[in-house]
């Protein structure tokens, strides 16, 4: 009986041994499986979720938010609310040649173009005899508030073609800005031509 218990004992032991190992096993796998299924999963951090004043000049390291970091487009007037950028929010020299790409700031991106145009009439009595006749000055002007980009004419009837302008030019005043044009005509007064004043506006 003596040895039939120790050997009993003995197979006991033998058969614990390994099931306690592998139940340990069983464990450790369990528990990094568990430590792995709770592990956070990265998401998009919306405006919503982050509070008001969270993100900050001060909160942004140095170099964070730059052309790089931005995807295409991510900046544009959609986004930008009315009276965000403003004089007093601009640092002196923050906007300068070498920070704006060249062909980024133009007069047509800024504000409507527009063009105004005056005829000029032929004042030649006789066509085609020796004497070419000058027409009068005329005048044609911005409208209220806008700028003088620049300057044509044009000859809309060429009559017979003996026609020229002698004036397109522009001018400044306190008045308003505008062009000033002229013609001669051999045409007999049946030439026509405009002067026309390219103008930004107000």
């Amino acid at each position: 009986m003596g040895d039939l218990n120790i050997g009993t004992r003995a197979s006991i032991g033998a058969v614990t041994g390994p099931a306690a190992l592998l139940v340990a096993l069983i464990a450790m796998v369990s528990s990094l499986s568990g430590g792995a299924a709770a592990a956070p999963h990265s998401h998009k951090i919306t405006a919503r979720q982050l509070a008001k004043g969270a993100v900050t000049a001060r909160a942004l390291a140095p170099g964070a938010v730059n052309s790089k970091a931005l995807a295409d487009n991510a900046v544009n007037k959609r986004i930008i609310a009315p009276g965000a950028v403003i004089a007093r929010g601009i640092s002196a020299d923050a906007v300068t040649r070498d920070a704006i790409a060249p062909g980024s700031v133009y007069g047509g991106a800024l504000t409507t173009e527009s063009i105004h145009v005056t005829p000029i009439a032929d004042r030649d009595a006789i066509a085609a005899n020796p004497e070419w006749t000058a027409s009068n000055t005329e005048t044609t002007l911005c409208g209220p508030g806008e700028a003088l980009l620049g300057t044509g004419f044009i000859v809309n009837e060429p009559g017979n073609r003996e026609v020229t302008f002698l004036r397109a030019a522009p001018f400044l005043s306190g008045t308003g800005n505008g062009v000033t044009g002229e013609i001669a005509s051999n045409s007999g007064g049946v030439a026509k031509a405009q002067i026309m004043a390219i103008c930004l506006g107000g």
